[in-house]
C-alpha cells in the first residue's frame, strides 16, 4: 500500500472514531463545561505536559552518548521537531526525521542514528508493563477495545524486545534472518533493504553500550510517565472532576503507548474515542465531562506541539519542508 493510501485510510479511520466518540454527547453541555474551566490549572497542566517531553529528550540524549555527544537543547529540539512531524503525518515520519536531524547537526549516519531511536521507543513502550500492573489494582476488565489495544501494544513491545535481544546477541544471524524474511520482495528492493537492515541491526549494539545506564533510562521513563499522568490529572482538576491518580495514570499511559500503532493526523478521533472508552465506559465518568476535557486538552496540546515543533525547526536552522523532501534511503547512502 502506498504512503498516500495509508494516510487516506487512517484519516478515514480517525473521522469514524471521532463520530463514534461524539455520538450521544450533549453539545451545549460540553460547551458550558469548557467555558467554566479553571485557566490556572490548565496553564499548570500544559507546563507539566511540556516537561514530560523534556525528560524524554534527556533519555534519548543518554542513549545517544555512545554514538554522539549532543547538547541538552539539541536533543530537545530534535525530539520536539520529530514529535511535531509525527503529529502532522500519521506514518511515524518523525522517527526517521530525528535521524536526519542528527546527521545534519552532528554528522551521525542515519543507519547509526535510527537504532538509538528504536531503543528510545522501546523504553517508551516499557510503560505498557505499568498498565498491566494496574489492571488488577483498579479492577479493570480487559475486554473489547481496551483489551485489543493493550494486547496489540504488548505484542509490538514483545517483538521489538525480541529483535533487540537477537540483534545484541547475534547481529549477523539476526541480519540474515531479516533478509530471509523479506526475500519475497522484488530483487532490487530486497537487495537495498537487506543492506539497510544489516546496518540497522549492527547499530542496535548501542543497547549493549547503554547497559551501564539502564537504571537511569528506566528512571527517566518512569518520570516521564508520572509527569504525563500529572498533566492529565491537573486537566481533570481544571474541570472540577474528582478521580484518583491511579486511574488517570492507567488511562493516559494506555493512550500514550497506543501511539506506537497507526493514528490519524494529530490523533484526531483516536484520542477522543479512547478517552471515552477508558474513562467513561471503563471508570464510569460522565461522557459529556470526558468529551469536554479531551476536546480542550487535545486542542491546546496540539497548539503547543505545533508551536514548540516549529520553534525547534527554527532553532536547528532546518526548514520543515526538508523533512518531506529528503528520502531516508538517500540519507543512508
Amino acid at each position: 500500500m502506498s504512503r498516500n493510501a495509508r494516510i487516506a485510510l487512517v484519516c478515514v479511520l480517525g473521522a469514524v472514531l471521532l463520530v463514534v466518540a461524539l455520538r450521544g454527547v450533549d453539545g451545549d453541555r460540553v460547551r458550558a463545561l469548557v467555558a467554566g474551566v479553571k485557566p490556572g490549572w490548565v496553564a499548570l497542566a500544559l507546563c507539566v505536559y511540556l516537561s514530560a517531553y523534556a525528560v524524554r529528550s534527556l533519555r534519548w540524549r543518554l542513549i545517544l552518548n555512545p554514538v554522539a555527544r549532543v547538547r541538552v537543547s539539541e536533543s530537545f529540539f530534535m525530539l520536539m521537531a520529530g514529535y511535531f512531524l509525527n503529529y502532522l503525518i500519521p506514518v511515524r515520519a518523525g522517527e526517521v526525521a530525528k535521524a536526519l536531524f542528527l546527521k545534519r547537526l552532528r554528522g551521525v549516519p542515519v543507519a547509526v542514528g535510527l537504532p538509538t531511536i528504536f531503543v528510545d521507543k522501546l523504553f517508551e513502550l516499557l510503560s505498557i508493563v505499568l498498565v498491566l500492573v494496574l489492571v488488577p489494582v483498579l479492577s479493570v476488565s480487559l475486554r473489547g477495545t481496551v483489551a485489543s489495544l493493550v494486547f496489540s501494544v504488548l505484542a509490538v513491545f514483545a517483538l521489538a524486545l525480541a529483535l533487540l535481544g537477537f540483534a545484541v546477541a547475534n547481529p549477523k544471524g539476526t541480519a540474515r534472518g531479516l533478509a530471509a524474511a523479506t526475500s519475497w520482495l522484488p530483487d532490487r528492493v530486497h537487495t537495498r533493504l537487506s543492506g539497510w537492515l544489516g546496518m540497522l541491526v549492527e547499530g542496535l549494539g548501542v543497547a549493549r553500550a547503554n547497559a551501564r545506564v539502564l537504571g537511569a533510562l528506566v528512571g527517566l521513563t518512569a518520570a516521564a510517565v508520572l509527569l504525563d499522568a500529572t498533566y492529565f490529572s491537573l486537566m481533570f482538576r481544571a474541570f472540577s472532576i474528582d478521580i484518583v491518580f491511579a486511574k488517570v495514570l492507567f488511562g493516559y499511559t494506555l493512550l500514550s503507548v497506543s501511539y506506537i500503532l497507526p493514528t490519524p493526523p494529530a490523533q484526531i478521533g483516536h484520542n477522543e474515542f479512547l478517552m471515552v472508552v477508558i474513562f467513561s465506559e471503563g471508570f464510569g465518568l460522565g461522557r459529556d465531562e470526558v468529551t469536554a476535557l479531551m476536546l480542550l486538552a487535545h486542542t491546546l496540546t496540539g497548539i503547543l506541539i505545533t508551536g514548540v515543533g516549529l520553534w525547534s525547526f527554527g532553532a536547528m536552522s532546518i526548514r520543515v519542508t526538508e523533512s518531506f523532501s529528503r528520502r531516508p534511503r538517500e540519507a543512508v547512502r
